[in-house]
């Protein structure tokens, strides 16, 4: 215990509380990321290289994911868990220890969980069901113990019934061998044949030693038999392990544990033995099957969090290590499992059309196959969060932002404040592959992109985004999130519906989101309240009986959180337990709300007649609490609202000892500048940009209004300001601009980069480097240098430098002073004073992205997608290769400017 309270003080401790004579051992403040390992094939010059210029770049950690290998490096390859990789992993703690990165370590290799030590018993399992006709007096034909197409099948039930009536169980006399005396008793007699099979899932992505079943996610019995390999190496690992991690549920096809039909009698009263011909059926056809189907979902999602996710979040805390877990895609209710563990973690796969200018995405990206990245889904990880009082809500970020070679900084930032708005501190990018130093460009490189190595083209300006991400979440993780609005997140209606051949509810944040969350009622009116300035969480069925009524009429969480007002949104099935328990608090007085109508049945067909006539007293006490819209009751119950949302602001708001912060970003084309106001209100705000540090504390005016000047693109951390004199903040002063002029030709020299070094080019205006065909190949760096004049008028003026197309980021030196690097949108730079003359001198080195160098490697058949099992692919999973590709615009592009401010 004493181990698990250091450990946890050391991660959740202010990062810089630590100074330069006791540094943190780690910081969960800087961005950390998927370290993945190809074939294990690690050694100590190279674990050196590669930590060393991690913890140089501003990494707060590594993941460590092995993963299958490099065709030709066969004889590096380290088996999972032998001694040889448990020596490197051992390395790896020293080496991580003194650089100070934290190390997270998933529990087996690729995913999901599985591997040789799962055998028949615990593998995972759906069902097969076989039906047989008999006419009356007809006697049983031959019953098959398996089936042959599927190895290792097994009959486990058999059951007679007359049409879909159940006459008997038929599996005693089957076990005692007298089935074949048995004589149909009806004309219409049907006979199941309830069949467990194996799923057939091996490991995905397994690196070497790893190989072998999926597991059993149902079965406690299962992970009890998966576990027992880890034990000896977690007992001698040590800080900075801190995480043990399980990827987001990908057990395609699982459907059936041998201990279903128990669990299933326990849960929900009945035997499901009894119902099979709704199991049977390739779609739920009424509502009677959609509730037998209901229970069944039910019991799964039961099963997967208490014989699975509550016993390993409990065996890692007792090894000494934090949980970290991918909830989504599971079977069962997100918030529940993201609340039954340390560290809940959500995903932004994909690409994201923001309207901020000049923003792109991949037009390669297919966002009916794969889904849009959206908020609702990412706060379900967070709302858990908030309520059961846990740090840190991490996030794997930028999954396919782009294609391979192609994604610039400019695109990761919007999704970076995107996250953090959704309620995300703890930044995990996706990914960082283990490349040795010696092999060659594009080195080891993982299927998905996108890439956070050394070999990226943009590791130079990584350190800046690495700092900003530094600077927002040591505000985000320090502060509780200041929600005081609980939306109900309707399970049960879920499982209710979509009742397919799939068998399971499996709740993906990709494109099936649209039918579980985007769609539906629930996901309408969480993004109407966000929309409309509202600061919403979430609440699960379970989540709601962990909130205790405090007086004046409010909820308080386990967390301290407190909660002025429940709205249901428009749900239909609900469950005797959760109708009883608002009914309770509608009888205190409490603010429970219904959204346009109340529910109309209950969550299964099994209530006893008594629990019937509880179930409907409950729910007329609901009558007179339903509301077409809530805005007037919001108001009534002083529930905080933002306006600034309605301006196009995107924000979250946090509880700090002395009020509030603030984390604003605007991710549209909305809002440019002007006054907003704050719900939680102080006379003295500071206002931080986290990209430049650049501090202002001010007075509000009697208004209570800020004059606010933030960009598409731009962001900022408002929050209560300790005491100072000062006066009331001026209004937003006049934006003035000036065009720079070169004086002569603009000579564009190319300064580093591959495969060679293009010749200089000239330029009457700023144009991409591009244009000429002799840079097609080339990935690099070049230097725009010019000339440039401004009266006495324009310098009084001229305080930023802006850029209209930057492709992709650039080193700015103005009379040969370093200014610093411009990589984000709006891509811009505040000049110091003194800097700018009559008469300048400018120095502009941009370097772009790989895509035009990785085309030529392709054109030429560089042999250098090199790797087993899903080898190399592109955004649209398909084979990859660059060779046709079209040119990638480069350099620099349209007007430079100055301006006021």
């Amino acid at each position: 215990m004493k181990k698990i309270l250091f450990l946890l003080l050391l991660i959740y401790s202010n990062v810089q509380a630590a100074g330069p004579k006791d540094p943190a051992l780690f910081s969960s403040a800087k961005p950390w990321a998927y370290w993945w390992w190809p074939g294990s094939a690690v050694s100590e010059k190279g674990i050196t290289h590669n930590l060393e210029a991690f913890s140089k770049a501003g990494f707060g950690g590594l993941h460590i994911i092995p993963i299958y290998g490099a065709k030709g490096y066969e004889k590096q390859f380290l088996n999972y868990l032998s001694p040889e990789w448990n020596a490197k992993l051992a390395f790896v703690l020293r080496e991580a220890k003194r650089l100070h990165l934290g190390i997270d370590l998933t529990l087996g290799t690729g995913w999901p969980y599985g591997g040789p030590q799962i055998g028949v018993s615990e593998a995972a399992k759906s069902y097969k069901i076989q039906t047989i006709s008999l006419s009356e007096g007809e006697n049983m034909p031959s019953i098959s113990p398996s089936l042959d197409k599927f190895p290792n099948s097994q009959l486990v039930s058999i059951t007679s019934y007359q049409g879909n009536h159940f006459q008997e169980d038929l599996w005693p006399i089957f076990q005692q061998g007298k089935l074949a005396n048995w004589k149909a008793k009806s004309s219409n007699t049907v006979i199941y044949l309830f069949y467990q099979t194996l799923t057939q899932q091996k490991v995905k992505r397994a690196a070497p030693g790893g190989e072998g079943w999926v597991m059993d996610h149902f079965s406690q019995e299962a992970w009890d038999a998966y576990k027992q390999p880890f034990a000896a190496v977690l007992k001698k690992s040590h800080a900075p392990l801190r995480a043990i991690y399980t990827d987001s549920y990908e057990v395609y096809g699982a459907n059936f544990s041998p201990r279903l039909f128990d669990e299933f009698k326990r849960i929900n009263g009945y035997d499901l033995r009894h119902y099979l011909p709704a199991l049977a059926e390739a779609k739920a056809e009424g509502e009677f099957q959609n509730q037998v189907w209901a229970d069944y979902h039910r019991t799964l999602a039961d099963m997967l969090l208490n014989q699975f996710t509550k016993p390993w979040s409990k065996w890692i805390k007792n090894q000494g290590f934090l949980s970290r877990d991918q909830a989504h895609g599971s079977p069962g209710n997100l918030m529940d499992l993201y609340a039954s563990v340390d560290i809940p973690e959500t995903e932004f796969f994909g690409s994201k059309p923001y309207t901020i200018p000049g923003y792109r995405i991949d037009p390669d990206y297919d966002s009916v196959r794969f889904g849009i990245p959206d908020l609702r889904n990412i706060k379900l990880a967070s709302s858990a969060a908030d309520i059961m009082g846990k740090k840190l809500v991490s996030c794997e970020t930028a999954t396919w932002l782009g294609n391979h070679f192609k994604v610039s900084l400019a695109q990761v930032k919007p999704i970076i404040d995107e996250v953090f708005v959704g309620g995300v501190n703890h930044v995990f990018y996706h990914g960082a592959t283990y490349s040795p130093p010696e092999v060659a460009w594009p080195g080891w490189l993982f299927y998905a992109s996108t890439n956070f190595n050394p070999q990226s083209h943009f590791w130079g300006a990584l350190p800046e985004l690495n700092k900003y991400i530094e600077t927002c979440q040591s505000m985000l993780q320090k502060y509780p999130t200041d929600s005081d609005l609980l939306l109900y997140f309707p399970m049960e209606d879920i499982w209710h519906q979509r009742n397919t051949p799939g068998k399971t509810h499996a709740l993906d944040l990709h494109a099936n989101s649209r039918d579980w969350m985007i769609q539906t009622p629930f996901g309408k009116w969480s993004n109407a309240l966000q929309n409309r300035g509202f600061q919403v969480d979430y609440v699960s069925d379970y989540l709601l009986t962990t909130l205790q009524v405090v007086a004046p009429k409010k909820w308080k969480a386990p967390s301290g959180n407190i909660y002025k007002m429940l709205l249901i949104p428009p749900s239909t099935h609900l469950s005797l337990e959760t109708m009883e328990l608002l009914a309770n608090w509608v009888k205190q007085g409490m603010p429970v709300y219904f959204l346009e109508h109340i529910p109309s049945v209950a969550s299964t067909w099994n209530y006893s007649d008594e629990q019937k006539e509880r179930w409907n007293k409950a729910r007329e006490s609901f009558l007179l609490r339903v509301l077409s819209d809530p805005a007037d009751v919001l108001t009534r119950h002083v529930v905080s609202k933002e306006t600034m949302a309605e301006q196009g602001l995107s924000f979250i708001r946090k509880r700090t000892e002395n009020g509030f912060a603030y984390f604003v970003t605007n991710l549209s084309n909305q809002f440019a500048e002007g006054n907003i106001s704050l719900a939680k209100f102080s006379a003295s705000i500071e206002i931080l940009n986290p990209l430049t540090l650049e501090v202002k504390k001010i007075k509000l005016p009697k208004s209570k209004l800020l004059p606010l000047a933030l960009a598409p693109g731009e962001s900022r951390i408002i929050r209560v300001a300790n005491t100072f004199k000062g006066g009331e903040i001026p209004a937003l002063i006049e934006k003035s601009e000036v065009a720079i002029k070169p004086m002569g030709k603009i000579q564009v020299d190319f300064v580093h980069g591959a495969p060679t070094l293009p010749p200089s080019q000239q330029m009457d205006d700023l144009n991409y480097w591009t244009k000429e065909s002799s840079t097609h190949q080339f990935s690099g760096s070049a230097k725009y240098t010019f000339d440039f004049a401004l009266n006495a008028d324009e310098l009084k003026s001229a305080k930023v430098l802006h850029f209209d197309q930057v492709r992709d980021w650039v080193k700015v030196k103005l009379n040969g002073k370093d200014l610093g690097i411009v990589w984000s949108i709006p891509f811009q730079l505040k000049i110091p004073a003194g800097i700018l003359k009559e008469e300048n001198h400018i120095e502009l080195e941009v370097t772009n992205v790989s895509a035009n160098r990785i085309r030529q490697l392709d054109k030429e058949g560089g042999k250098w997608k090199n790797f087993y099992e899903i080898n190399f692919v592109d955004i649209r999973y398909n084979p990859f290769d660059a060779s046709n590709w079209p040119i990638t615009d480069s350099g620099l592009q349209g007007k430079l400017y100055l301006s006021n401010r």
